[in-house]
């Protein structure tokens, strides 16, 4: 296809030179070198493939035999520079190799860089040892423990826990143990229980009661123990890339706020210490990847990028299709049509309050589809379930963070927090009727409102739980 070119020229006689030559050899390209270095001559002599060619000290005349583009300058100073460029004839592949200076960073106008400098390399490797070093304390602590260990995700785990758990489970049978992954709710969504499913191998399971007592290594993962606000888990190992929780105390933890998945980060200990991803694991942290960021278009980091990249050639493309295109159960269309009717709007927020629900997911479902409505950067989707509120945020990013409005809306009555587009809160309602629900909600998300224009909200939201509610799914079917 041409992409390797045929052959490459070097002209100049700085530091640059032999590395340029070699990196070029290695890749079995013939190499031409115009210098006026005797030294560089002497250096380039050992190497294959490279003909050298002495020019004048001051480059000024062109060699009378220079070969076709690309071109590579390896000279320092400006007035060299110059004086090579005006006899090189017009094209585009004309590059600049030196050392970087403070004075000389870009190349001059005409002249393209090649590599990237030597402190981008040298901050690439130190990257590397960093993750090495914590794959290595992660490892350690697998080969100690005497019992399997376990690997813990919240409540009902989304696909970045599950990609992010399988990530870890494949370091710890490296380092010669079986873990387990275990979730302490229900799965629910319809995509996550057809993931769990396709992973059907995986030793993943709901927690038993005395399983984490009787095991000596327990991992979170995607999660903090202070997630769990009744009996949190007792972690020595905390991966995860939501806001540090104060409460967080363990052995080892690695948190990167600004990463937009945990996957991302398992992905890189995997790929820096050269273990296998198999297609089932490069599907699983794949999938994590893209749904946490929205396929990489809502709080992406370079690091999620360079993931998904990894994990792009080996992962199931067909399931994923499969995941993405099954989002909303049948039963669940009229749930969210009746969110989506009985909706408040007040400036450019939207907020439902749908009383009792039996799936949680119907308030996440409802949230992210109002977001989607023009003029709205902020949708609040509340719901009653096994005696708390559960509330779901759901935001543009832009103006404000929405993780932080549900902390400070009922971080003291219960768990809440997220990130700047996506937030949750759960709160114990100690066996509060529905209807009060409506008081609770307006009151701690509404601080700044008048007293007469929440009373008027309130009893429009309590209006709502009166109306009727969801049509059956099965005064839809059509017999046959």
């Amino acid at each position: 296809m041409g992409a390797v070119p045929t052959q490459v020229t070097i002209i100049g006689h700085n530091g640059q030179v032999v590395a340029t030559a070699g990196f070029f050899v290695g890749a079995d390209v013939p190499v031409q070198v115009f210098t006026a270095s005797a030294e560089v001559e002497l250096l380039l002599g050992p190497y294959p493939g490279v003909q050298v060619t002495r020019v004048d000290a001051g480059y000024a005349s062109r060699p009378q035999t220079l070969p076709p583009p690309p071109y590579f300058v390896a000279v320092d100073t400006a007035e060299e520079t110059e004086r090579i460029t005006t006899w090189l004839p017009p094209t585009t592949a004309r590059f600049l190799v030196r050392a970087p200076t403070k004075r000389h960073a870009a190349a001059p106008k005409g002249l393209l860089t090649l590599r990237p400098h030597q402190s981008d390399d040298r901050r690439r490797v130190l990257r590397r040892l960093a993750t090495l070093h914590r794959a290595d304390l992660l490892m350690d602590l697998a080969r100690r423990a005497q019992h399997p260990p376990i690997i813990l995700m919240y409540a009902d785990p989304d696909p970045d826990a599950i990609g992010a758990a399988l990530g870890l489970m494949t370091m710890w049978r490296a380092a010669g143990t079986e873990p387990v992954i275990r979730y302490t709710g229900e799965v629910r969504r319809y995509q996550n229980k057809l993931l769990l499913a396709w992973l059907k191998r995986a030793p993943i399971a709901r927690l038993v009661e005395g399983e984490l007592a009787r095991a000596d290594l327990v991992a979170v993962v995607d999660a903090q123990p202070g997630f769990w606000r009744d009996n949190p888990p007792q972690a020595q190992v905390v991966i995860d890339h939501h806001p540090r929780r104060e409460d967080l105390d363990a052995e080892f933890v690695d948190l990167r706020e600004n990463y937009g998945a945990t996957s991302t980060i398992l992905s890189e200990y995997l790929a820096e210490a050269e273990l296998r991803i198999d297609r089932q694991l490069a599907t699983a942290l794949l999938y994590g990847i893209v749904t946490d960021t929205d396929d990489l278009k809502r709080k992406t980091h370079q690091a999620d990028i360079r993931a998904f990249e990894l994990l792009h050639g080996t992962a199931d493309g067909h399931f994923l299709a499969r995941l993405q295109k099954s989002q909303v159960p049948m039963g669940m269309l009229d749930d969210i049509a009746w969110g989506i009717s009985h909706r408040v709007v007040y400036r450019d927020l939207v907020l439902v309050n749908y009383g009792q629900v039996d799936d949680l997911d119907t308030l996440v479902q409802a949230a992210d589809l109002l977001l989607l409505t023009c003029g709205i950067t902020c949708v609040v989707v509340a719901g009653m379930h096994a005696d708390r509120l559960v509330v779901i945020f759901r935001g543009d990013g832009h103006r404000q963070d929405v993780g932080a409005k549900a902390m400070a809306a009922f971080g003291k009555m219960g768990s809440a927090g997220g990130h700047r587009t996506m937030g949750r809160a759960e709160i114990p309602l100690n066996g509060m009727d529905e209807s009060a629900t409506a008081e609770l909600i307006v009151d701690n998300l509404f601080r700044r409102m008048s007293p007469g224009r929440r009373g008027h909200l309130i009893r429009r939201l309590r209006r709502h739980l009166q109306a009727p509610g969801p049509a059956e799914p099965e005064e839809f079917e059509f017999g046959t």
